[in-house]
């Protein structure tokens, strides 16, 4: 058998590299490596040194990854992923059966909890640890986290995004309010209550129906979107919301949908993880159970929508 001799790497290099790319900072590194900022910023330079390429351009308090260091961060991202598994494999970790996931906080309260359950009961040997977050724009740290879902307009870094599912946009109130409601346009009348600082979701809502009149940019700004869906369903005012969030309110009354007048937004969810994440077997089975109850979902909507006249 001929063995191959390997050439020397810079190793330490390499690593600081791959968790520079990944975090996009060399300050949130040196965090996640126990080591100085500066300490991170040398090896990232050594490493280019020895290279022959520039991987960062390195802007006021930002990082962005040029063309090599993207290609070189998702080799990477994968290898260390794959070396970590295998060592996880030989000391049998008891962690091989928690399954960290990070979703936000609407999307898991109102989405992935009530059918937890059933990835439960099809996968007993897993224990699930549901983590949220409220910060859109904030980096998932995949060691402390094994896939995310995340929701963004675009992809925004170095990871596998698979598509889950667009976001409709429709108006919810309480029912008594929804009744003095005649046309769209008394929402001018309305406190509007908003889940972002921007105030995006009304203002998308009003252009997408072309309803004029209603300032958007009026009403209380709440941290996410099920504050602003319990203020409303108190009687507070009117949110903006997606179909497939308010099931439980509009089982029980507590909101109600005014007007039929669904507008696409250009957010999405999506699940994400570093490249070869699905080699981990727990991943591969949360993945592929989402997914399946995507399917199902989208399915009884489109059936909903045909039956309705609105597909």
């Amino acid at each position: 058998m001929i063995v191959m001799k390997r050439h020397p790497l810079p190793l330490n290099a390499l690593r600081a590299f791959e968790v520079a790319g990944r975090l996009e900072s060399f300050t949130k590194a040196s965090h996640e490596l126990n080591v100085t900022q500066g300490a991170v910023s040398r090896q990232v330079q050594h490493l280019e040194d020895v290279l022959g390429r520039q991987l960062f351009e390195r802007h006021h308090r930002r990082l962005k990854l040029t063309r090599p260091g993207r290609n070189l961060l998702a080799s990477l991202t994968a290898a260390f992923d794959s070396i970590e598994l295998a060592v996880s494999r030989i000391e049998n970790r008891p962690d091989d059966t928690q399954l960290k996931v990070l979703s936000p906080l609407t999307f898991a309260m109102r989405w992935i909890v009530p059918r937890l359950g059933r990835f439960q009961m099809e996968h007993p040997d897993l224990q699930v640890q549901l983590g949220t977050y409220s910060d859109d724009a904030a980096p998932v740290d995949f060691n402390e986290t094994d896939i995310a879902i995340r929701f963004a307009d675009t992809p925004g870094d170095q990871l596998v995004h698979e598509f889950l599912t667009g976001e409709r946009l429709l108006p919810v109130c309480h029912p008594n309010l929804a009744k003095q409601l005649k046309t769209p346009e008394d929402f001018g009348d309305v406190t509007l209550l908003h889940c972002s600082a921007q105030r995006e979701d009304w203002r998308i809502w009003l252009k997408g129906t072309g309803i004029e009149g209603v300032d958007p940019d009026r009403g209380p700004v709440f941290a996410t979107l099920d504050m602003a869906m319990e203020a409303a369903a108190s009687g507070f005012g009117a949110v903006i919301s997606d179909p497939a969030m308010i099931g439980e309110y509009v089982v029980t009354n507590r909101l109600m949908v005014p007007f039929d007048l669904p507008v696409d937004s250009p957010y999405a969810y999506s699940l994400c993880y570093p490249e070869g994440r699905l080699e981990r077997r727990k991943v591969k089975a949360f993945r592929d159970w989402l997914m399946s109850e995507i399917k199902i979902e989208t399915g009884k909507r489109k059936l909903v929508q045909k039956e309705s006249g609105t597909e």
